[in-house]
Order: C-alpha cells, then structure tokens, then sequence
C-alpha cells in the first residue's frame, strides 16, 4: 500500500497520512496541532452561538472565582506595570499634543469639571486631587457643598 504524503498547512512541511483521522491537514508538531485547534476554535466562535454562550459564561466563571488576578498579577510582575504606564503616559501626552493647543496637563478620568459657564449646585460631591502625572483617579473624597445666596449677611460669632 501506498503511503500518502501531504503538506501541513501551518508549517508546509511534508507528513504521512493516517487513514484514521478525518480532513488530516496539520502534522503532529506542537505548533500545528496549536494551529490546527485555534482554526477549529475560530470557526466554532464565528458558527455556534452555544459554545460562544459558554466561553462567555466560563469567562465570567473564571472571573468571579479569580477577583484579585490582575492586582496580584500587577504586584508580581513590577517592571511590567511600570513600563505599560510609562507608555501610557506617552500615549496621553501624544494625544493632548495632537487635539489641544494648550499644554495644561490633565488627568485621564476627568469627566465632570465645574467650569466657569456651570454653576455650582448644593449636594455631595467626589473631590480628586489633581496632579500633572497623575493617570487615573484614586484616593477620592465625598464633600458636602452647599451653596449660599449671594444676598446672605455674614455675622461674625
């Protein structure tokens, strides 16, 4: 009997075919067999809403039971995280450069600046420190305003 030979499409390199499995197209490197499981997973992600649903669901799954794997994964892997923010501060000093003609520095969470056009209203606020680095908004403070009419008499205890 005659052994047939075919190319595997990850790499190109000649394998024997095994009667045996069905559509044989990759040889048995680790790599190709690598290949060969993220096409069939693609295919399976882009065809079947079921096993989309469950990826999504033991994604979630994994999450819930994983909360601190990015904190503990930022603390072990220190260079890491300080050369991303790095990058990120280039990447916002970049883009400021590039939309505003002005060079004030300002934080990437701000959302809700009281500018001079708002005017103030009484209620609880979220106070942020600023800083010209600073990346996004942390040690925040709950404040009570409360604003006074402008025809209010001050009396001095």
């Amino acid at each position: 009997m005659k052994k047939v030979m075919r190319r595997c499409r990850h790499c190109g390199c000649l394998f024997q075919v095994c009667n045996k499995v069905k559509k044989h197209e990759y040889c048995k490197k680790k790599e190709c067999q690598k290949a060969r499981k993220r096409k069939w997973q693609r295919e399976k992600m882009k065809n079947d809403a079921d096993y989309r649903q469950d990826q999504k669901n033991a994604q979630e799954d994994w999450k819930n039971n994983n909360p601190d794997y990015w904190k503990n994964y930022r603390i072990d892997h220190e260079q890491y995280t300080d050369r991303n923010r790095d990058q990120q501060r280039r990447r916002n000093l970049n883009k400021r450069a590039k939309s505003a003609p002005a060079n004030k520095p300002e934080p990437i969470a701000k959302m809700d600046a009281i500018t001079p056009e708002r005017t103030i209203l009484s209620g609880k606020y979220q106070l942020i420190p600023m800083a010209p680095d600073m990346i996004a908004k942390m040690d925040t403070l709950i404040v009570e305003i409360s604003t006074i009419p402008g025809n209010y008499a001050y009396s001095p205890p």
